[in-house]
């Protein structure tokens, strides 16, 4: 999907009208940017601008404004990804590791900081991996007759 589809899409549930008045803009402001082909629209300028900075941190910001996490793609690379077996392994150490920390944790009936931020370092590790395993199923990594 293309960013004006995305805001053309945003767009329908609430009308441009509504979408209009809550920014402060016009109705043609706003489809102006769903419908020129020729404009760049502010979705799209959102992303060159965290391209030119080279920095997710726009992007961190605007998903926690909307009680949300930005987690970067992994780069997946089919060699990372040749024997399947490996894949479910490593998945499931990292599962492990997440239960164990969740574990240690809990056994005065507390979660400390330090503990939480151990829990969220082992649960970002194993979300990062189980994406990594989903794109590669996706790419056709895990497809022996590929």
């Amino acid at each position: 999907m293309d960013s004006k589809e995305a805001m053309r899409r945003a767009c329908e549930n609430v009308g441009i009208k509504t979408v209009a008045e809550s920014l402060g803009l016009s109705q043609t402001a706003i489809y102006n940017q769903i419908n020129d082909e020729h404009r760049k629209d502010i979705l799209a300028k959102f992303v060159d601008f965290v391209n030119a900075c080279g920095d997710d941190s726009p992007m961190v910001w605007a998903c926690e404004q909307l009680n949300g996490m930005f987690i970067r793609n992994p780069e997946v690379t089919v060699d990372r990804f040749q024997n399947a077996n490996q894949c479910v392994s490593d998945t499931l150490r990292e599962f492990s590791d997440v239960i164990k920390e969740i574990s240690i944790a809990l056994q005065d009936n507390k979660v400390t900081r330090d503990e939480a931020d151990r829990i969220r370092k082992e649960w970002e590790e194993l979300k990062l991996l189980l994406e990594s395993f989903v794109l590669a199923c996706e790419f056709g990594y895990l497809n022996k007759n590929a």
